[in-house]
C-alpha cells in the first residue's frame, strides 16, 4: 500500500499542473546592455554571459544603466573562481573576496554574489568588478540576475536540486555501503569488494556535492568545499584500484601498487603547489587527469589480459559495472575542458550501475560464504557427541591458548572394546555420547572436541590447577552415575592426563605432556588422573625409569585381558590371552616382550600430525619384519608391545635393528629416536630385569 501509495503521489505530481507562480530564466535575467571597460578607459559593448581576454590577475570591468522603471531587491551573479565587487551608483554594495576565509590558494571558490537593491536605484549605474589568477577563468561573465532573491534561489533549486539531491543520496548510500560492508568483515572475517565501492561512492558524492551550484546553501565555507573537489579527482584512482585489484583477486597488486605510489605523489606535489601558493589546483590539474589516464589505461590492460586468459570470465558482472564507472569519469574529465563547471551527474550514472553489479555479486559471494560455513560446520562436528572434530578442536584450542593461560586435558574412556564386544556397538556410541555430554556439562567455558575412538581433548582457560581438580572429580562423579543407570555402559571408565598451560605457549609441547600423563594413568589402573606437573615432580631416579615394563608385564599376568590404550579386536585379543595361558604351563618356550618407545628429540618442535604419521610408519615396519606367530600391538600414542615367541635372545637387536631402518625409510624424518627394552615373559613374576637399547 505505501508503495502504491507513493507511485500515486509521484504520478500526480506529473500530470496535474503546478500551483505555483513559475519562475523561468527568461523573468530573472538582467537584459539591460553592458559594457566592457578597457584599459585606456574607452568601452565597448558586450554579451553576457561570455568569455573575454583578459590576463590572469587582472580585473575585469564591466558596465550597465538600470532602466527608468527599475524596482527589484536584488542583482546576482555567478563567480567563477573570480573575486567580485558590485557598485550601484557608484557605492559599493556587495564584496566577495575570500582571501581570509580560504585555507589556502589565490583563487576565491565560486559562488553566486547578491546585491541589494531596490527603486530608487533606477537610472544608476551597475559596475562589476571580476578577478581570477587563473588563465582558465580569468575574463569569464555568467549570466546576471536580477529580480526577487527568493525568485533566484527557487530558480536555482528547480535546475539544481535534483543533482544536489542525488548527491546527497549517493553519500549516505556510500555510508550505508561502507558500515554493511565493515558488518559482513566482521561477520565473515573476509573483505569483500563492496568496501571499496563504498569508499568510490564517498567521493563521487563528495565531488558532486562540491559541484553543486547550491553548494553555499548547506555548507558555511565552500572554499574547503570547493577544494575537496580537488582532493577527490587526485585520488580517487586509489579506490579504484583497490576494488579492481579485490576483483581480480591480487593477480595484479604490485602494478596496482606502482601506480597508487605515483598517485600519492601526485597528491603531495599538488597540494604542496597550492599550499605554497605557486599553482593553484586547478592550473595543475592536468597532472591528476593524466594519472587518471593511466589509471584507466592500466586497468584496461590488466582486464585484457584476463578477458585473453579466460580469467575475467569470474568477475563478469563487475566488469560491466567497472567499464561503465569508467566510461563516466573519463565523459566528466573530458568535459571539464570543455564547460567551465561541472555536475558530477556522469560519475553518479557509472557509480549507480558499479553498485548495483556489485551488490548481486556481493550476495552471491554471501551465499558461497555461506554453504561453505555450513559444509564446514558439518564436516567439522562428529556426529556422534555433537563435539567439533580434532581439526577444529584443535584450531580452537590453539587459539584459546594463545589468549589465556589454562589447562590442557586428554581424557580416555576406557573399556569401550569391552561393551562393544558384549553388549554391541550401540552400547559403545552410547556411552562414548555420554563421556561427551559429561564433558561438556562439567567443563563449562571450556574447548572440547573428539580426537577420534575414545579418546577426548579439552582446554579450560583461565583455570587454577586446585579448579581443575574440582572440576575433574566432578566429572568422574557424574559420569559413575549416569554410566551406572544402563548395564550396557556401566563398565566404562575414565582415565584423563592434564597439564597446566601457559599463555602463548607450544600445542605441542602441551599435549604431549598431557598425553604422557594419561599414559601414567593407564599404567597405573586407569578410572583416574593425573597432572604432568606432578609426574615431574616425583623426579624418578634410573631404575624407576625401567619400571614401566614391569608395571606393563605385571598388569598382562594380572588380567589375562591387557589391551592397553590401543584396542585390539576381538580374535587378536583372544589369541594372545590363549598364548600367554599356555606359557603359564610351558616354561621352556623362549618367550620375550619387547617395548619399542618414541622419543622426541628434545630441540624439535613436535606436531601431531607427525606423530601419527611416524607411528603409522613404525607399525607397518614392526609388522613387515616380524614372523606370523609373533603378536604385536599399539600400546600408547608414542608405544608397541610385541611378543617375539621361540625367538633366540641374541636375535633380538638384529630384529629390531631391522624394524628401525624400515621406519627410517618409511618416515624420511629424524624428529623421533625409537628405542626398545626387552625381557622374558617367564620372568614377569620374578622381578628380573629386562634389557634397553636406545637407537641413535
Amino acid at each position: 500500500m505505501i508503495c502504491v501509495l507513493l507511485a500515486a503521489f509521484l504520478l500526480g505530481q506529473y500530470i496535474y499542473p503546478s500551483e505555483r507562480e513559475p519562475v523561468t530564466e527568461e523573468s530573472i535575467t538582467y537584459t539591460g546592455t553592458f559594457y566592457r571597460v578597457l584599459a585606456d578607459g574607452t568601452k565597448e559593448e558586450i554579451p553576457v554571459p561570455g568569455r573575454y581576454n583578459v590576463p590572469a590577475g587582472e580585473p575585469l570591468v564591466i558596465r550597465s544603466v538600470l532602466p527608468q522603471d527599475y524596482h527589484e531587491n536584488t542583482i546576482a551573479i555567478r563567480s567563477s573562481l573570480e573575486n567580485v565587487r558590485i557598485y550601484i551608483g557608484g557605492e559599493l554594495r556587495a564584496v566577495y573576496d575570500t582571501e581570509n576565509t580560504r585555507p589556502f590558494g589565490k583563487n576565491s571558490a565560486s559562488g553566486y554574489v547578491f546585491c541589494e537593491t531596490s527603486g530608487e536605484d533606477a537610472g544608476k549605474e551597475v559596475r562589476i568588478e571580476l578577478q581570477s589568477f587563473t588563465d582558465k577563468y580569468s575574463g569569464v561573465v555568467n549570466t546576471v540576475y536580477c529580480g526577487d532573491k527568493s525568485d533566484i534561489w527557487a530558480y536555482m533549486f528547480h535546475c539544481y536540486f535534483m543533482v544536489t539531491l542525488i548527491a546527497c543520496a549517493m553519500l549516505f548510500a556510500g555510508l550505508v555501503v561502507l558500515i554493511i560492508s565493515l558488518v559482513l568483515d566482521i561477520i565473515y572475517k573476509t573483505r569483500f569488494d563492496l568496501e571499496y565501492l563504498g569508499w568510490c561512492m564517498l567521493l563521487g558524492a563528495v565531488w558532486m556535492l562540491g559541484e553543486s551550484k547550491l553548494r553555499q546553501l548547506f555548507v558555511s565555507n565552500a572554499s574547503i568545499l570547493s577544494n575537496m573537489c580537488f582532493f577527490v579527482v587526485m585520488l580517487c584512482p586509489v579506490p579504484i584500484m583497490f576494488y579492481i585489484d579485490s576483483v581480480q583477486q591480487g593477480r595484479y597488486r604490485k602494478v596496482y601498487h606502482v601506480a597508487e605510489c605515483i598517485t600519492y605523489v601526485n597528491f603531495v606535489l599538488c597540494t604542496a603547489l597550492q599550499v605554497l601558493n605557486i599553482a593553484d589546483f586547478i592550473s595543475t590539474m592536468f597532472l591528476s587527469h593524466m594519472v587518471i589516464a593511466g589509471t584507466f589505461l592500466t586497468v584496461f590492460i590488466t582486464i585484457c589480459r584476463d578477458l585473453i586468459q579466460g580469467t575475467a570470465k569470474h568477475y563478469k558482472l563487475p566488469l560491466i559495472g567497472l567499464v561503465a564507472a569508467m566510461i563516466a569519469v573519463m565523459l566528466e574529465v573530458t568535459a571539464v575542458y570543455r564547460v567551465v563547471s561541472l555536475s558530477g551527474i556522469f560519475i553518479a550514472t557509472g557509480l549507480v550501475v558499479l553498485l548495483v553489479v556489485t551488490l548481486i555479486q556481493t550476495m552471491d559471494r554471501i551465499r558461497e560464504l555461506e554453504l561453505a560455513r555450513q559444509r564446514e560446520a558439518r564436516e567439522s562436528l562428529d556426529y556422534l557427541t555433537g563435539l567439533p572434530m580434532r581439526h577444529k578442536g584443535e584450531k580452537l584450542i590453539l587459539e584459546k591458548m594463545q589468549e589465556h593461560d589454562g589447562c590442557l586435558g586428554f581424557v580416555d574412556m576406557d573399556n569401550l572394546k569391552k561393551i562393544n564386544d558384549v553388549y554391541g556397538h550401540k552400547a559403545g556410541d552410547r556411552a562414548l555420547r555420554l563421556v561427551g555430554a559429561m564433558l561438556t556439562e562439567c567443563m563449562e567455558n571450556a574447548v572440547v572436541c573428539r580426537l577420534g575412538g575414545d579418546e577426548f581433548l579439552f582446554y579450560l582457560p583461565a583455570a587454577s590447577e586446585a579448579e581443575m581438580s574440582m572440576r575433574i572429580r566432578k566429572l568422574f562423579d557424574s559420569f559413575g552415575a549416569a554410566k551406572n543407570v544402563t548395564a550396557e555402559t556401566s563398565p566404562a571408565s575414565l582415565s584423563c592426563g592434564l597439564c597446566m598451560c601457559r599463555q602463548g605457549g607450544n600445542f605441542e609441547e602441551y599435549y604431549i605432556k598431557a598425553d604422557k600423563a594419561l599414559y601414567y594413568v593407564k599404567q597405573n589402573g586407569k578410572n583416574s588422573y593425573r597432572f604432568y606437573e606432578e609426574l615431574e615432580e616425583q623426579q624418578p631416579d634410573a631404575q624407576a625409569r625401567k619400571n614401566d615394563l614391569e608395571v606393563i608385564a605385571g598388569a598382562l599376568l594380572e588380567s589375562g585381558s591387557y589391551t592397553g590404550a590401543l584396542d585390539l579386536d576381538y580374535r587378536e585379543f583372544a589369541r594372545l590371552y590363549q598364548y600367554v595361558s599356555s606359557l603359564g604351563e610351558r616354561y621352556r618356550h623362549r618367550c620375550y616382550l619387547v617395548l619399542v618407545t618414541m622419543d622426541a628429540k628434545s630441540d624439535q618442535t613436535m606436531y601431531i600430525d607427525h606423530i601419527d604419521k611416524a607411528m603409522e610408519c613404525m607399525e607397518k615396519a614392526i609388522r613387515q619384519n616380524i614372523r606370523k606367530n609373533d603378536i604385536c600391538t599399539r600400546y600408547s600414542s608414542l608405544q608397541h608391545l610385541i611378543i617375539l615367541v621361540e625367538a633366540e635372545e641374541s636375535y633380538i637387536p638384529d630384529i629390531l635393528q631391522r624394524i628401525f631402518m624400515n621406519y627410517y625409510d618409511a618416515y624420511g624424518r629424524n624428529d623421533f629416536l625409537p628405542r626398545y627394552e626387552y625381557r622374558k615373559m617367564t620372568q614377569a613374576s620374578d622381578g628380573i630385569p629386562g634389557k634397553t637399547e636406545d637407537e641413535d
